[in-house]
């Protein structure tokens, strides 16, 4: 069975698919959104059909703090998630995405020469989608 993870942004969506069975997961597409809002949610339906998937991971940072930047994304986060459900019927999970970035980008920096053979279709978004989605596995799995 497979899962799909999301590295929410306004901006940009990285996009993962796991399986619960191996615990990893694999970097897929980066779409372009607009205000955190897919372009094209066609997109994500493909992707859902393909892989028949049901359930969905999204990044989130597990921060409590009252800061607004984490409030105004945390906000952009739900309402994507709900749209999810919407429109998809999935089932939802959150996993924290705190240093997700930080993490693809060390990967990509560390790995130069396998990222440019292997990962050159994909970027830090994508990059870190696997990074939520193999954490959330390994915690819940």
């Amino acid at each position: 069975m497979f899962i799909i993870s999301f590295d929410f942004g306004m901006k940009y969506i990285g996009i993962a698919i796991g399986q619960f069975y191996t615990k990893t997961a694999t970097p897929i597409i980066c779409l372009n959104a607009k205000n955190g809002v897919p372009i094209n949610w066609m997109d994500i339906k493909k992707i859902l059909d393909i892989w028949l998937i049901k359930k969905a991971v999204i990044g989130c940072p597990f921060n409590y703090s009252n800061n607004y930047k984490y409030k105004f994304i945390i906000f952009h986060i739900k309402k994507f998630a709900k749209e999810l459900f919407n429109k998809f019927k999935l089932e939802i999970f959150f996993s924290d995405e705190r240093f997700t970035s930080f993490s693809a980008k060390t990967f990509i920096s560390d790995n130069y020469k396998l990222y440019n053979s292997f990962y050159s279709n994909y970027n830090v978004h994508t990059i870190s989608a696997v990074i939520i989605l193999e954490r959330w596995l390994k915690l819940n799995h």
